[in-house]
């Protein structure tokens, strides 16, 4: 006799509760990702915006992609993500005494958080500079959040918390782009031509490069592809298929910018 044949299993549709759940979840992680990307795209932007204009350049001519403003604005940007996960530590540790005493003053955390910063911007600019955006980012939240525990009725919660999501994430972009400023006005002031890789110029035609310090030199044109030879440059900037060059001799009160375009007319030589 032949065994009957088992029919398979039917596996078990998840429940609707749970497919909603995973979804948030999912939700949750992209829109976690696209923040930090954004973050990292704009402090990017906004530090070679001020690096390039503290040098005496447009920003535009750099031509940076997303990319370059990716890969250039990670460290930086890790270490103030990792002063904000210290700060959400150090609530997780707070969290339980304030949801049990419920102070009343934490309402006006708002104001109470950047009051002290904004004054102590006068011993220390800088560090005010971009810390306080968080200190105000941190006060809406927590102010929010003592609302809530106090069950106020009159206050629609998923509404209110996502007003204090909306202030945390806007206060961190504020504040990426103070740190971003502050970073590049310091990647400026600490360029010096002489540190920077020395760059000779082989060239089939004559380009009359005009900037103080930079020599030319004629080449024989019979028994070698290139004809002209410029030395005393420095390298300042390599990105979107150009050269950013300067002079040994150069400073940022008067000083010229050479560009050169990557292609085959050209030979540059790098030295130490």
């Amino acid at each position: 006799m032949r065994k009957p044949k088992l029919l398979p299993r039917r596996q078990k549709r998840p429940a609707p509760a749970d497919q909603n759940d995973a979804l948030r979840r999912i939700g949750a992680v992209l829109a976690n990702v696209t923040v930090i990307t954004g973050l990292l795209v704009a402090f990017g932007w906004k530090r070679c915006e001020t690096q390039a204009r503290a040098l005496g350049i447009e920003s535009n001519v750099l031509g940076m992609s997303t990319a370059d403003y990716l890969l250039r604005s990670i460290n930086p940007v890790f270490r103030l993500l990792a002063v904000v996960v210290v700060v959400a530590l150090v609530w997780l540790w707070l969290e339980p005494v304030v949801s049990q005493r419920k102070q009343r003053w934490l309402v006006w955390s708002w104001l109470l958080f950047p009051l002290p910063v904004f004054a102590l911007g006068y011993l220390w600019p800088v560090v005010s500079f971009y810390v306080f955006p968080l200190t105000v980012g941190a006060g809406v939240m927590l102010s929010c959040y003592v609302v809530h525990l106090r069950g106020r009725r009159a206050w629609d919660w998923p509404k209110v918390r996502l007003f204090a999501v909306a202030a945390g994430v806007l206060s961190l972009f504020w504040s990426a782009l103070n740190y971003a400023q502050v970073d590049g006005l310091r990647l400026a002031e600490e360029f010096e031509p002489l540190r920077a890789p020395a760059v000779a110029v082989y060239s089939q035609e004559r380009m009359h490069i005009t900037a103080p310090g930079v020599r030319e030199e004629g080449l024989d044109g019979d028994k070698s592809r290139y004809r002209y030879r410029y030395v005393g440059l420095r390298l300042l900037e390599n990105t979107g298929g150009k050269y950013f060059l300067v002079s040994g001799e150069w400073t940022r009160g008067n000083g010229v910018v050479v560009v050169l375009r990557d292609d085959a007319t050209t030979r540059l030589e790098f030295s130490r």
